[in-house]
């Protein structure tokens, strides 16, 4: 009677149901210098519990390990993997990386004062016209193709000091006595899907760019750090899928007949809602830099030197909600693509040159699907396993 269920119940508070979506999930939080280079590295990761008296094991790259939240020890396997002890719960560990570890994405600084590009250090405490340029490149192009990473980039700059910003790829809002500027990149993007020499879009200025640049007049400058998340998989499987199959209707359409051109204004119509679909992407990013804010909150509270951190990280996770916007740039490529061949007169490319265009940009789409999926680990992932992975680059003070 009683006393069995007692047991029953013991057992299963013994064992947290785990709320993790992948087996591992990591946040690198990597540290530069002024100008992007890394001079610390240090990872944090989750590992999904996979029940009671279940192995929790784990393969990891990273040195100086340390359980941040519970008790369980590790050992060392002789294959080099790690057993974690279980106690029936996630386990959230930290650890260090090589700061020659190779990042998907870089940031590059580049400081300029009244028009000449200057050090770091001579713009702390400076007056005049400041120039900020953020330069984005995407490290995982292989065999012409890219895993599509996004770059928002942000920074807080004081009203007592600043004034008259202006921002190229991104924007700025008032908040406070500070101003929170931010900008959204999709580095290597127009490359990887031949947007500047395509036919189709010859008419249209498509720019996933690849930099940000913020401009102010300043006086007695200081700044306390700029951060740039980094995250992949801002597209649902099910959204690219979408476009891929719009893409073959369309050029099955192509194929039929050149007469049948004005039947694709539907299949258009349909596309463009397909990307409307895409931009709800932009929440997936705005869930994960709510994830990574939570985190860091929460290493603060262990951490005291990461209150400022985390209370930046966290406006920036607001501006992130009106991100919407970049994440639609990804669909304008397909969508501009689409309207050239509906409006005929736009341009007097033949349909097998169309055709052929769009064939290729559905191929290019397909391999970037691939390798979105494909990236889901730093710091080592067991086979098998599904994995998540965010960055965060935070760039050195410029003070005096």
């Amino acid at each position: 009677g009683a006393s069995t269920s007692d047991t029953a119940s013991a057992a299963a508070s013994a064992w947290h149901e785990s709320g993790m979506e992948t087996d591992k999930e990591e946040s690198v939080y990597v540290l530069t210098d002024a100008y992007g280079t890394p001079t610390e590295i240090t990872v944090t990761a989750g590992l999904k519990n996979p029940g009671p008296d279940a192995e929790l094991t784990d393969v990891t790259t990273l040195t100086d390990i340390i359980n941040k939240e519970g008790d369980e020890t590790y050992t060392k396997q002789a294959d080099g993997s790690i057993l974690w002890e279980n106690h029936g719960s996630d386990i959230h560990y930290e650890g260090k990386a090589d700061t020659s570890s190779e990042l998907p994405l870089t940031v590059t600084v580049t400081y300029f004062l009244d028009g000449k590009e200057v050090s770091a250090d001579e713009l702390a405490g400076a007056t005049g016209n400041i120039k900020i340029r953020f330069d984005y490149k995407n490290n995982t192009q292989e065999n012409g193709s890219i895993t599509p990473f996004a770059a928002i980039t942000g920074l807080m700059l004081s009203e007592d000091n600043v004034h008259d910003i202006s921002v190229t790829n991104g924007a700025s809002r008032y908040m406070d006595g500070e101003y929170l500027v931010y900008g959204f990149a999709l580095p290597g993007m127009t490359a990887a899907l031949d947007l500047d020499t395509m036919e189709l879009t010859k008419e249209e200025e498509i720019d996933l760019h690849d930099f940000m640049e913020v401009s102010f007049e300043a006086e007695d400058f200081e700044l306390d750090f700029t951060a740039t998340m980094v995250s992949n998989g801002l597209l649902e499987e099910k959204d690219y899928d979408k476009v891929i199959d719009k893409l073959d209707e369309l050029t099955d359409k192509l194929e039929d007949s050149a007469d049948q051109v004005k039947d694709l204004k539907s299949k258009i119509s349909k596309l463009k809602n397909g990307g409307e679909k895409l931009r709800s992407g932009a929440d997936s990013l705005y869930q994960g830099l709510s994830q990574v804010n939570a985190a860091l909150a929460q290493a603060a509270q262990a951490d005291p030197s990461l209150a400022g951190l985390a209370a930046s990280v966290s406006q920036l996770t607001d501006g992130s909600k009106q991100l919407a916007d970049g994440v639609s740039t990804y669909t304008k490529g397909v969508e501009k693509a689409c309207d050239s061949i509906d409006d005929s007169s736009a341009s007097n490319t033949d349909d097998t040159e169309k055709k052929q265009e769009l064939q290729s940009l559905t191929e290019k789409l397909k391999s970037l699907k691939e390798n979105d999926g494909a990236y889901n680990n730093f710091s080592g992932l067991e086979d098998g396993k599904t994995g998540s992975v965010s960055f965060i680059i935070e760039t050195d003070e410029i003070k005096k």
